[in-house]
Formats: structure tokens, sequence, C-alpha cells
């Protein structure tokens, strides 16, 4: 009773706040419009642009293929969807400190881990049903326009799992950076330079099987036989600086004092 209570509480903030909403639009968008633009829109302008360019080379400038259309949509989910992910939810635990609604849940006897606790479950799974479905979503759009290049649905279903993970991993980073600066914009600003510079610097030295961001990348890869190890092994590391963070997390809040600014 007492953690349905805290996970309804966190429901309704969602929709009141209409986090819930702008999540999934943010998300879902891409999968859904990135097959038209691919398509039909892209062609169109270009060939309004370049009118004499032979169709060869306009050919070689679009992408023509279920799969190349499926990386395009991880694209703008690692750019965009993020990103709108990160300043939309960087107020869940920034600004219940910044406005102190946090002291009326803990004046009557709720615990900051069971607060946190609550966020993270009523938020990891809005983002793990979001990215699943949209990926699910994008390959059927995408096999609609394109045919279907890729055999199985489950490299996807596979694919929008392992984003929602990596987006729980995130999430947990916004409530500590959010638990450190109190201020949404900042909080947001540090964790999406944060998730892009474990992107970049995970390609430049090749060792994204031991960062979160091996999630993105074997899911990426599309494979009907993945590498286990990797992803098991990013998984492990995920899972453990999400452990982490929460730790951090509640640290933080039990050694401060949040009835000052």
């Amino acid at each position: 009773m007492y953690y349905k209570m805290l996970i309804q509480k966190e429901i309704w903030d969602g929709w009141r706040n209409y986090r819930f909403l702008i999540v999934s639009l943010g998300i879902a968008f891409f999968a859904i419009m990135n097959p038209v633009l691919d398509k039909l829109v892209l062609p169109s302008v270009l060939r309004s642009q370049f009118p004499n360019m032979p169709s060869e080379a306009l050919d070689a400038m679009l992408l023509t293929t279920q799969i190349e259309s499926i990386i395009g949509y991880f694209g703008s989910v690692f750019q965009v969807g993020i990103l709108i992910m990160v300043f939309v939810l960087s107020g869940i635990v920034a600004q219940e400190l910044t406005d102190r609604t946090f002291v009326l849940s803990v004046s009557t006897g709720k615990k900051y881990q069971d607060l946190i606790l609550a966020k993270l479950i009523v938020y990891g799974t809005l983002l793990v049903s979001v990215t699943t479905i949209s990926a699910l979503v994008n390959y059927l759009y995408t096999g609609l326009f394109f045919g279907f290049d890729l055999p199985s649905p489950i490299p996807m279903l596979r694919a929008g799992m392992l984003q929602g993970v990596f987006m729980i991993f995130v999430l947990s980073m916004l409530n500590f950076i959010g638990s450190l600066v109190k201020k949404p914009m900042t909080t947001g600003l540090v964790v999406f330079m944060v998730v892009v510079g474990l992107r970049v610097i995970g390609g430049l030295l090749d060792i994204h099987g031991f960062l979160p961001t091996g999630l993105l990348v074997e899911g990426e890869l599309l494979t009907v036989a993945p590498s286990l190890q990797v992803i098991l092994q990013s998984l492990i590391i995920t899972v453990l600086s999400i452990f982490v963070l929460i730790k951090l997390t509640i640290t933080r809040l039990n050694k401060m004092d949040i009835t000052q600014n």
C-alpha cells in the first residue's frame, strides 16, 4: 500500500506535468516520421533542388533500404530523443529540491530511498515501454516503405529494450546530478554532455563494451545472433552504474538540508 501510493503519486505528477506525453511523443515521432521523410520527403526535395542530377547520383544520397532507415532512426533517438528526455525529466529531483516539495514527503515519514525508487520504477517503465514499442513500430513502417530487409523483428525488439535500459541509466544520472545542482536546466545540460561524451569516448577508444553505451552499439548492429558476451558485459556495467548512482543520490539527499535553498 505504501509503495503503491508513492507510485501513484509519481504517475499523477507525470500526467499532470505532461512528462509522459512529451517523452513518448519525442521518441515515437521518429519511429513514424523517419521512414516517411526517407522515402517520400527527401527524394522530392532533392529532385526539386537538383533537377539535372542523374538518378544514380540522387539514389546515392538517399536511404534506400530498411536497415539504412532504421539506423537513421537510432541516430535520431540518440541525438534528439535523449535530448528531449533529459530536459523533460531533469526536474523530477532537481525541481522538487528547488520548490522544496520534498519537504512535505519527508515530513510525513517517507524515506528518500523510497521516493527515488518510485521515480525510477515509474519513469523507467515508461522509457523501456516507449523505446521498445517505438522500435517495433519503426520496423513495421520501414518495412512497408522499403521492404523487409530485416527478416525478423527480434533484433529491433532487442535494440528497443537495450535503449530503454540505457535510458534508465541516464535517468539515474539525472537524479544524482539534480540532487547536486538543484537546477533542472543545468542538470539536463550536464547529463546530455556526459551521454554524448561517453558515446564519443567509447567510439574513439573502442571501449563501448565497458560502458553503458555498449548497449546502444550492440542493439544498432541488428544482428540475429548478437554477441551475448558483449551485451552481458555492458549490461552488468550499466546495472552496477545505476545502483551506484542511486546510492549516491540517496546519500546526497540524506546529508543535505532540503528546507534550505
